[in-house]
Protein backbone atom coordinates (compact mmCIF):
# COMPACT_ATOMS: atom_id res chain seq x y z
CA UNK A 1 0.00 0.00 0.00
CA UNK A 2 1.03 3.49 -1.18
CA UNK A 3 0.86 6.18 1.33
CA UNK A 4 0.91 10.02 0.38
CA UNK A 5 3.39 12.05 1.66
CA UNK A 6 3.19 15.42 0.67
CA UNK A 7 6.70 16.34 1.62
CA UNK A 8 8.53 14.08 -0.68
CA UNK A 9 5.49 15.34 -3.63
CA UNK A 10 6.23 18.32 -3.61
CA UNK A 11 10.32 17.87 -3.17
CA UNK A 12 9.62 15.90 -6.37
CA UNK A 13 7.14 18.67 -8.00
CA UNK A 14 9.84 21.81 -7.62
CA UNK A 15 12.63 19.41 -8.78
CA UNK A 16 12.57 20.33 -12.68
CA UNK A 17 11.84 24.12 -11.39
CA UNK A 18 14.98 23.67 -9.30
CA UNK A 19 17.61 22.25 -12.40
CA UNK A 20 18.57 24.35 -14.80
CA UNK A 21 19.17 22.32 -17.28
CA UNK A 22 15.20 20.98 -17.04
CA UNK A 23 13.66 24.96 -16.46
CA UNK A 24 15.59 25.43 -19.76
CA UNK A 25 14.87 22.83 -22.10
CA UNK A 26 10.57 22.54 -20.36
CA UNK A 27 10.66 26.24 -21.31
CA UNK A 28 11.92 25.77 -24.69
CA UNK A 29 9.68 22.66 -25.25
CA UNK A 30 6.24 24.25 -23.71
CA UNK A 31 6.95 27.26 -26.70
CA UNK A 32 7.73 24.83 -29.40
CA UNK A 33 4.78 22.53 -28.97
CA UNK A 34 2.55 25.87 -28.49
CA UNK A 35 3.73 27.38 -31.73
CA UNK A 36 2.15 24.50 -33.56
CA UNK A 37 -1.56 24.26 -34.57
CA UNK A 38 -3.75 23.10 -32.47
CA UNK A 39 -3.61 19.40 -33.58
CA UNK A 40 -0.07 18.63 -33.72
CA UNK A 41 -0.11 20.46 -29.68
CA UNK A 42 -2.22 17.65 -27.99
CA UNK A 43 0.15 14.94 -29.92
CA UNK A 44 3.36 15.99 -28.82
CA UNK A 45 1.73 16.91 -25.77
CA UNK A 46 0.35 13.23 -24.99
CA UNK A 47 3.70 11.54 -26.50
CA UNK A 48 5.92 14.02 -23.93
CA UNK A 49 4.13 13.09 -21.48
CA UNK A 50 4.37 9.12 -21.85
CA UNK A 51 7.93 9.54 -22.94
CA UNK A 52 8.34 11.18 -19.31
CA UNK A 53 7.02 8.06 -17.69
CA UNK A 54 9.78 6.04 -20.44
CA UNK A 55 12.44 8.12 -19.14
CA UNK A 56 11.62 7.25 -15.17
CA UNK A 57 11.35 3.74 -15.91
CA UNK A 58 14.32 3.54 -17.79
CA UNK A 59 15.94 5.42 -14.74
CA UNK A 60 14.56 2.90 -12.35
CA UNK A 61 15.84 -0.51 -14.17
CA UNK A 62 18.95 1.02 -16.14
CA UNK A 63 22.05 2.40 -14.57
CA UNK A 64 22.87 5.01 -17.52
CA UNK A 65 26.22 7.19 -16.82
CA UNK A 66 25.54 10.19 -19.51
CA UNK A 67 25.86 13.08 -19.03
CA UNK A 68 22.76 14.29 -18.67
CA UNK A 69 23.16 18.02 -18.23
CA UNK A 70 25.33 18.37 -21.29
CA UNK A 71 22.51 15.96 -23.29
CA UNK A 72 19.34 18.25 -21.79
CA UNK A 73 20.74 21.26 -22.90
CA UNK A 74 21.77 20.53 -26.34
CA UNK A 75 18.00 19.13 -26.87
CA UNK A 76 17.17 22.51 -25.58
CA UNK A 77 19.31 24.51 -28.09
CA UNK A 78 18.08 22.51 -30.93
CA UNK A 79 14.38 23.01 -29.80
CA UNK A 80 15.13 26.47 -29.32
CA UNK A 81 16.84 27.05 -32.87
CA UNK A 82 13.68 25.42 -34.48
CA UNK A 83 11.51 27.73 -32.28
CA UNK A 84 13.57 30.75 -33.96
CA UNK A 85 13.19 29.34 -37.37
CA UNK A 86 9.63 29.04 -36.34
CA UNK A 87 9.37 26.09 -39.46
CA UNK A 88 6.15 25.37 -41.34
CA UNK A 89 4.24 22.76 -39.17
CA UNK A 90 2.20 21.35 -41.69
CA UNK A 91 5.73 19.63 -43.00
CA UNK A 92 5.57 16.41 -42.42
CA UNK A 93 9.82 16.38 -41.56
CA UNK A 94 9.28 19.48 -38.90
CA UNK A 95 6.78 17.09 -37.82
CA UNK A 96 8.78 14.34 -37.50
CA UNK A 97 11.82 16.73 -36.23
CA UNK A 98 9.58 18.00 -33.54
CA UNK A 99 7.91 14.52 -32.18
CA UNK A 100 11.21 13.30 -32.00
CA UNK A 101 12.47 16.40 -29.81
CA UNK A 102 9.22 15.93 -27.86
CA UNK A 103 9.75 12.46 -27.28
CA UNK A 104 14.12 12.28 -26.64
CA UNK A 105 13.00 15.61 -24.41
CA UNK A 106 11.07 13.78 -22.41
CA UNK A 107 12.79 10.41 -21.91
CA UNK A 108 15.95 12.60 -20.64
CA UNK A 109 14.02 13.79 -18.32
CA UNK A 110 12.93 11.04 -16.90
CA UNK A 111 16.07 9.62 -17.24
CA UNK A 112 17.93 12.71 -14.93
CA UNK A 113 15.24 12.57 -12.31
CA UNK A 114 15.94 10.66 -9.26
CA UNK A 115 15.24 11.61 -5.78
CA UNK A 116 18.02 11.15 -3.37
CA UNK A 117 18.55 8.14 -2.10
CA UNK A 118 18.58 8.53 1.71
CA UNK A 119 19.06 4.43 3.13
CA UNK A 120 16.50 3.47 5.19
CA UNK A 121 14.00 4.86 2.64
CA UNK A 122 10.79 3.25 1.86
CA UNK A 123 9.45 2.60 -1.35
CA UNK A 124 6.12 5.24 -0.70
CA UNK A 125 8.84 8.23 -0.65
CA UNK A 126 10.55 7.34 -3.95
CA UNK A 127 7.52 6.82 -5.61
CA UNK A 128 5.63 10.10 -3.61
CA UNK A 129 9.11 11.99 -4.97
CA UNK A 130 8.42 10.34 -8.55
CA UNK A 131 4.72 11.37 -8.56
CA UNK A 132 5.56 14.51 -7.87
CA UNK A 133 8.45 15.58 -10.32
CA UNK A 134 6.18 13.80 -13.56
CA UNK A 135 3.28 15.93 -11.90
CA UNK A 136 5.74 19.22 -12.32
CA UNK A 137 7.49 18.47 -15.22
CA UNK A 138 4.17 17.55 -17.57
CA UNK A 139 2.58 20.44 -15.98
CA UNK A 140 5.14 23.12 -16.49
CA UNK A 141 4.76 22.02 -19.94
CA UNK A 142 1.48 22.13 -20.41
CA UNK A 143 1.23 25.92 -18.96
CA UNK A 144 3.85 27.03 -20.72
CA UNK A 145 2.22 25.73 -24.14
CA UNK A 146 -0.95 26.80 -23.38
CA UNK A 147 0.56 30.56 -23.10
CA UNK A 148 2.64 30.44 -26.31
CA UNK A 149 -0.63 28.83 -28.01
CA UNK A 150 -2.24 32.20 -27.25
CA UNK A 151 0.83 33.93 -28.29
CA UNK A 152 1.39 32.43 -31.26
CA UNK A 153 0.10 34.69 -33.66
CA UNK A 154 0.40 37.83 -31.86
CA UNK A 155 2.60 40.18 -33.76
CA UNK A 156 3.19 37.33 -36.55
CA UNK A 157 5.00 34.73 -33.36
CA UNK A 158 7.92 37.67 -32.59
CA UNK A 159 7.08 37.11 -29.31
CA UNK A 160 8.08 33.35 -29.41
CA UNK A 161 10.75 33.96 -31.68
CA UNK A 162 12.77 36.11 -29.44
CA UNK A 163 12.30 33.75 -26.59
CA UNK A 164 13.39 31.09 -28.23
CA UNK A 165 16.50 32.99 -29.02
CA UNK A 166 16.79 33.74 -25.02
CA UNK A 167 16.24 30.66 -24.57
CA UNK A 168 19.28 29.18 -26.81
CA UNK A 169 21.15 32.33 -25.07
CA UNK A 170 20.37 30.89 -21.58
CA UNK A 171 21.58 27.13 -22.84
CA UNK A 172 24.41 28.06 -24.57
CA UNK A 173 25.43 30.04 -21.23
CA UNK A 174 24.73 27.49 -19.01
CA UNK A 175 26.39 24.67 -21.28
CA UNK A 176 29.50 27.39 -21.30
CA UNK A 177 29.49 27.15 -17.14
CA UNK A 178 29.24 23.42 -17.51
CA UNK A 179 32.50 23.18 -19.40
CA UNK A 180 34.38 25.69 -17.48
CA UNK A 181 36.42 23.84 -14.10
Amino acid sequence: MIVFSSTWFLDGFTHPLETPSHLILLVALGVLIGQQSSAYLIRNLLLFCASVFVGFIINNYLSLRWNNELILLSIALLVSLLIVLRLDYRQQGVQIMTLLLSISSGIMLGIDSSPIVIPGLGANTFYNWLFGAAIGIILAVIIIASISALLRNVLEGIILRVLGSWIATSALFVLTLLMVK
